[in-house]
């Protein structure tokens, strides 16, 4: 069939309220790139680090606040803070903010760096959905 052109599969992905096409399960709000791992707060941090090491970041500077991780790390004329933030011991939210040194928001970067991570801890979270579905089956 010469001429016929295949539309582009967007799934796994979605359009998100401001007309944005982002992956399944990434929100963008106020700015901020949010995503939810079903993995304890230690595995996300630990990946977050590798990922931002991977990408060429220098080491992030680090704060704990209550229950809460916040990375902050520089890039060439970027600034990045990374929130991760346990909801519950099996579950952490990230939260990720780029700003460019002209104060605009950079959320390709953030993103791209919430989807490095994803990639990072894919296997772990596979293996913990599917614990989870053993669980519930052995119950």
């Amino acid at each position: 069939m010469s001429g016929c052109v295949a539309a582009p599969i967007l799934a796994p992905a979605a359009f998100s309220a401001g007309g944005d096409l982002v992956k399944a399960g990434t929100v963008r709000l106020g700015g901020a790139t949010y995503r939810t791992f079903g993995l304890p707060l230690a595995e996300v941090h630990q990946a977050t680090r590798k990922t931002l090491d991977g990408l060429g970041f220098p080491p992030p500077e680090e704060k704990t606040v209550e229950e809460r991780v916040i990375l902050y790390a520089q890039g060439v004329d970027r600034t990045v803070r990374i929130d991760l933030q346990p909801i519950t011991p099996g579950m952490t939210q990230m939260r990720v903010f780029v700003r460019k040194k002209s104060f605009a928001k950079d959320l390709a970067t953030a993103s791209e760096l919430v989807a490095q991570t994803e990639l990072r801890l894919a296997p772990a979270d596979e293996r913990q959905a599917q614990r989870r579905v053993s669980d519930r089956r052995s119950k």
